[in-house]
């Protein structure tokens, strides 16, 4: 076989080893989901590599990466980063194995190459003692061809006195099969083929033994006694300076024996330089890491340890090193240069310290977008209200005040949602879980809807049967939102929503079905994903971001539960179906009463928006409450303590004198103790609440606050004036 048609077939081997591999991973895919993608491929990285070589090695870890990527053979379940971090790894072990199998493949050519051209003479006898090979430097020593000696005995091609001598040293290594060594042995060749005369000898014979510990043959290695010292040098000396890592031999007390060149060429020292200094302060200048290197070249059992060594040029190295002590004291060291190995785990870790700073920029942003769309929704809000309880009579602006507060409502749910998805990944968002009743969550979520005009152009409804669990019911009921809007926007005028509770196989059971458009079978896997959306059709009023159900997917398993999605194809509408384990108890989720209205109070308003501030106190007006007004911190702070109302509502935000300096200051004084305090602000994170309760606020809504909410809150701060 050529060269060419070799390589050829080496480099054919590596494509089809990795679509078998494809094949087997498309096989065994049910078993593991996806989540292992590039188990099957493995094996045969390692395959070709061992069989073929490096190049085709690399060929096969390139194609096997590009095949997982390209054809996205990961589990829906698999984050990006996670498959980055698996594909990484795969790459690096591919490459890892490609490339040791070329050094293994360079080791043996330099052994054959060191069999040939060593001064060494090396024969192999079977058990007849005939030569079955022979070396170009034994067959030298014998003055015959190396052919010559093939298939014949020691007495035919030494003759009679040689064989007498050394014949009973075969003898013995078959019978205790032990090596036998002889030093300076007379052998005289005064008859057979071989050049006449006498030789001195150092040999050794070592037994060849099969699966069963027989003695089928021996080796022999035979040098002239006389240069037997200088080829043994020699020969370690090739050795060493062939391997592809640093080799140093030291004495007992550290001094350098000997040096390998690729110590030389990592860092400029040669054996005669490091032998007229002290080698160990020129490599490790500092004391007290040079004692540690020393503890670790003296400790009992090898290991491997990263150290930053000096070259001669005065430049740093890093490496990698493990010691080996032998029996007389001296100690043999194996090193690598891992000097690009660390700058690439450098430029990793500076890699993920700027992506986390990029996820905490990003973070900020969303909050501070979530803050400034909140004021100017806050304010909309609450003139939607004061418009509603004016009772337009008009019906135009009766519509167009039911227009303004659904599309503030929808816009509120998306930007809550939004900020909701980062709070879930990032693991900062917080579930007070409860036993609650899923149908009754399900109920109001459909009347929240109902009531914000949604549902008109539609049939939804709410069945089943009450089925209690343990969770947030705000979360929860956040959840069928959720579902519903997602039905709402993919069902025609006209169309059909059910939302259904029950108890299946001992789990808690809500199922959302629509008569929708419906999704494809290529879609499915996907719909949790983030901003992955249905079937873009111009007809669609609204199309969403895209975050809607991978929110339900992640609450649903923060609640210890999944979530499904079914569709019999195009136009044959979709189902989602959630389950959650059951709870144990069926305490209500429902305060049950009746809603107590609020009695009138007195109650300050510190708002630097004008627009918010003169909407709350419409809004509050029409309550009947007594509202006086503050547009900064220091004017909320006086008016606070001069005026003693009994609740007062406070931007966080407030220019100057922030919401939190404002409480702080109210609460230092007797007088300001007695004084509810209500936080007011975009921010909506488990933090920010922490901060407003640590600044002394009494309660924190997140702006827009829905007049609802508003009621509530101040129904538990202050007494109602509803008769039991």
């Amino acid at each position: 076989m050529t060269a060419r048609s070799r390589l050829v077939s080496c480099y054919s081997l590596a494509v089809l080893a990795v679509l078998l591999a494809a094949l087997l991973h498309a096989a065994l895919d049910p078993v593991w989901g996806g989540r292992i993608p590039f188990v099957a491929f493995y094996p045969a990285v390692v395959f070709v590599a061992w069989f073929a070589g490096m190049g085709p090695g690399l060929l096969a870890t390139v194609l096997s990466a590009l095949l997982i990527t390209r054809a996205w053979l990961v589990a829906p379940s698999v984050s990006a980063e996670g498959h980055v971090v698996a594909l990484a790894f795969f790459v690096s072990a591919g490459v890892t194995v490609s490339f040791l199998v070329a050094a293994r493949d360079r080791a043996r050519d330099s052994v054959d190459l060191l069999l040939r051209h060593t001064p060494l003479g090396l024969a192999i006898h079977d058990a007849d003692f005939r030569y079955v090979r022979v070396n170009r430097a034994l067959a030298e020593m014998n003055g015959l061809a190396p052919g010559a000696h093939r298939g014949r005995t020691v007495r035919e091609v030494l003759g009679d006195a040689a064989a007498d001598l050394l014949e009973p040293l075969l003898q013995r290594v078959h019978t205790t099969r032990r090596p036998v060594t002889v030093d300076s042995l007379r052998v005289p060749l005064s008859d057979g083929p071989s050049e006449k005369g006498e030789r001195y000898f150092s040999l050794i014979y070592s037994p060849i033994l099969d699966g069963r510990g027989r003695v089928t043959g021996t080796t022999a290695s035979v040098v002239r006694a006389e240069q037997a010292l200088d080829h043994e040098r020699e020969l370690l000396q090739t050795i060493i300076d062939t391997i592809p890592a640093m080799i140093t031999m030291f004495t007992p007390d550290t001094r350098v024996l000997r040096l390998n060149r690729e110590f030389e060429r990592v860092t400029g020292w040669t054996a005669a330089e490091a032998q007229r200094v002290d080698f160990m302060a020129a490599c490790y200048p500092d004391s007290e890491y040079r004692a540690m290197v020393r503890r670790h070249m003296e400790a009992p059992e090898p290991g491997w340890l990263d150290l930053e060594m000096t070259t001669k040029s005065g430049g740093v190295v890093q490496t990698s090193w493990s010691n080996v002590r032998l029996s007389d004291g001296s100690r043999v060291g194996i090193g690598v240069d891992i000097t690009e190995r660390k700058a690439h785990e450098a430029e990793l870790v500076a890699a993920r310290a700027t992506a986390e700073r990029a996820n905490r920029a990003k973070d900020e942003f969303l909050a501070m977008l979530g803050h400034e769309l909140r004021n100017p929704l806050s304010a909309i809000g609450s003139a939607v209200a004061v418009l509603e309880r004016l009772r337009v009579d008009d019906l135009r602006g009766t519509r167009a005040t039911q227009i303004i507060a659904r599309q503030t409502q929808h816009l509120a749910r998306l930007m809550d949602d939004l900020l909701d998805v980062g709070r879930v990944v990032t693991g900062k968002i917080i579930l007070e879980p409860r036993a609650m009743d899923l149908l009754a969550a399900a109920r109001r979520a459909v009347a929240t809807l109902r009531a914000a005009g949604v549902t008109e152009r539609h049939d939804v409804s709410v069945d089943g049967r009450p089925v209690w669990v343990t969770g947030d019911a705000t979360r929860l009921e956040q959840v069928v939102t959720n579902l519903v809007s997602n039905a709402l926007k993919f069902t025609p005028a006209g169309g059909t929503i059910r939302v259904w509770t029950g108890v299946e196989g001992g789990e808690a059971l809500l199922r959302v079905s629509d008569s929708g458009v419906g999704m494809s079978p290529d879609l499915l896997p996907r719909i949790f994903d983030l901003f992955v959306q249905g079937d873009q059709q111009p007809e669609r009023a609204s199309g969403g971001l895209g975050i809607g159900l991978t929110l339900v997917r992640q609450l649903v398993e923060l609640h210890g539960g999944r979530v499904e999605a079914r569709s019999a194809g195009a136009g044959q509408g979709s189902v989602f179906t959630i389950r959650l384990p059951v709870a144990r108890t069926t305490v209500s989720d429902d305060a049950g009463g009746r809603q107590a209205g609020v009695a009138p109070c007195r109650i300050l308003v510190v708002e630097d928006n004008a627009d918010a501030r003169d909407m709350l106190l419409a809004l509050l007006t029409l309550d009947r409450h007594e509202v006086v007004t503050a547009a900064d911190g220091p004017a909320g702070v006086d008016a606070a303590l001069r005026l003693r109302p009994d609740v007062a509502l406070v931007d966080i935000g407030l220019p100057g004198l922030n919401g939190y300096e404002v409480a702080r200051r109210i609460r230092a004084t007797e007088s300001g103790r007695a004084i509810k305090l209500i936080a007011l602000t975009g921010y909506g994170q488990s933090e920010d609440m922490r901060q407003a309760r640590e600044a002394g606020f009494d309660l924190h809504l997140v702006k827009p606050v829905e007049p609802g909410r508003l009621d509530e809150a101040l129904r538990a701060l202050r007494p109602t004036d509803a008769q039991p």
